[in-house]
């Protein structure tokens, strides 16, 4: 088991010629190192299959998946299959969305959570006339004796 950061552990079990590395804690610009150093030995001893559990992991950064994207091109340059399991934190899942990098994650395996959809933007720029404005010029407001909406006559 190694240990570095606060809480960041990696645990490795072989069985039948595959490997699992059980990490725990955040992957990031402290421990992303670790993990990679950590699955390289694994790489190493050329299993036909690497899994990355994730179950406990919390929080991944751009330094993990960085180092996450070159262990898998290594693993592949070697016909080692290498896959990230039982993603559990949206956080992690959503990053690993956002990057691309969802052909590293086992398939049916992220969950990102619920998908909430960005607010409409409007067609086109509203102008606000609030105190804080300091361009009034931009500002129309109607004549004397119109409503707000409606053109000249």
């Amino acid at each position: 088991m190694a240990v570095n950061g606060d809480d960041f552990r990696t645990a490795v079990s072989r069985w039948d010629g595959q490997t699992t590395v059980a990490v725990t804690g955040e992957i990031d610009l402290a421990t992303a190192a670790e993990l990679e150093s950590r699955v390289k030995e694994c790489l190493a001893r050329r299993p036909s299959r690497v899994d990355l559990d994730f179950a406990q992991v919390r929080f991944c950064d751009c330094s993990g998946a960085d180092a996450l994207e070159r262990l898998h091109r290594q693993a592949q340059e070697e016909g080692i299959v290498l896959k990230v399991t039982d993603v559990r934190a949206p956080i992690v899942a959503r990053l690993f969305d956002l990057l691309g990098l969802t052909d590293l994650v086992e398939p049916g395996q992220a969950d990102t959570g619920p998908r909430t959809a960005a607010p409409p933007r409007p067609a086109h720029a509203i102008q606000r006339a609030d105190s804080a404005s300091t361009d009034r010029s931009r500002t129309v407001l109607p004549a004397a004796g119109q409503t707000p909406g409606t053109g000249p006559v």
